[in-house]
């Protein structure tokens, strides 16, 4: 009876050892910050460097090799895991209610109060940088001083917007100037100089993904209620529609060029893999376990990204998929380093990936 038991105690223990995930297979973790909560989708590799903030309310900077902290600096607003901007000399990062515009050294050089969240991130254009407010438009501000350069106001209301993407000096902003009543919201074009619309066409659906420039043109990603998606290729000179196809897009991460044509993340497919030139489809996942949780990056022929179910996951331009490795914490947006790929957590470690698979 007693070797009976034994018997079945250690039948229990393999059951349980053979079903345990084999967190971080095939990864190295190079280091592991203690003194930081950082939240992981705010972070920003620059010249070596690792910018990003916390939940409690700092922004930091990290020495990326190493992970040695540098300096870390506390602010009066939640900066909701927003990307700082990095520029030559300055970083720039918007919170629940001002703008804030550090040195190198983590010293702030002023803070505008500007009453209204900004909730995407800043992009930049010569001497201005640019951040969409709830309610109140997409605004320019002075690097210099952070003074109001000119904005633009929605007609109806406007509670956030897509990330805004600019190329030479062409804004490409979603989401802008939403109306309930009349079940629509506009995709415009502004000229960054001095704040004139280029252009603007009123959409039929309720979220907006962050555009992708590629010459003349801007491909950009639409849903309704995960429902009534679409893709739609725009002439950045005018707005026309160059193509437009079904889709099931998942808006809050940005498609990118691969392998000459569209890699499209999908809430309902994993990826879609997109013609270029007209919009059809090459080949798609079809796994919803590979819905993206972070953005794409393409690293030696194969793009990497996280997934719903905490797992690194690398694709071929054929549509094959691998399983890189598993976390017992989220991912972070995969970032490359002197040609290695890097991987954030959750919980201050990061990786780097071994095995290329």
């Amino acid at each position: 009876m007693k070797n009976s038991i034994n018997l079945i105690f250690c039948i229990l223990l393999i059951s349980c050892s053979t079903h345990e995930p084999a967190y971080h297979k095939g990864l190295t973790k190079v280091w592991q910050s203690d003194q930081l909560r950082w939240n992981a989708s705010s972070l920003t590799l620059y010249d070596g460097n690792l910018f990003g903030s916390t939940l409690d309310k700092t922004i930091f900077r990290l020495d990326f090799k190493t992970g040695n902290l540098i300096w870390k600096s506390q602010s009066s607003t939640s900066y909701a895991g927003q990307k700082p901007l990095v520029s030559d000399s300055q970083i720039f990062i918007g919170g629940s209610d001002v703008l804030n515009s550090y040195d190198h050294d983590g010293n702030l050089i002023w803070s505008n109060k500007v009453g209204n969240k900004i909730g995407h991130s800043i992009i930049e254009f010569d001497s201005l940088i640019f951040a969409s407010l709830t309610g109140k438009g997409l605004n320019a501000f002075n690097k210099s001083e952070g003074k109001n350069a000119w904005k633009i106001e929605p007609e109806y209301q406007m509670l956030s917007t897509s990330d805004p993407v600019i190329l030479d000096s062409v804004i490409i902003l979603g989401n802008f100037d939403y109306s309930l009543e009349n079940n629509l919201d506009h995709t415009i074009a502004i000229n960054a100089k001095n704040g004139e619309t280029i252009w603007a066409r009123q959409n039929k659906h309720y979220i907006t993904g962050t555009g992708l420039f590629l010459k003349d043109k801007v491909y950009i990603c639409y849903d309704s209620s995960y429902a009534k998606g679409i893709v739609r290729a725009l002439d950045v000179r005018n707005g026309s529609t160059l193509w437009e196809v079904a889709s099931q897009p998942e808006c809050l991460y940005k498609p990118i060029a691969f392998n000459s044509n569209l890699l499209i993340p999908s809430y309902d497919r994993g990826l879609d893999y997109l013609d270029l030139e007209s919009g059809e489809l090459i080949w798609s996942l079809n796994r919803d376990d590979l819905i993206p949780a972070t953005e794409l990056v393409e690293f030696k022929n194969k793009v990497y990204y996280g997934s719903v179910n905490r797992k690194l996951i690398s694709v071929d331009s054929s549509g094959n998929s691998y399983e890189v490795s598993e976390f017992e914490y989220g991912l972070g947006d995969p970032m490359i380093f002197k040609d290695e790929l890097y991987i954030p957590d959750g919980i201050g470690n990061m990786f780097k990936v071994n095995n290329m698979p």
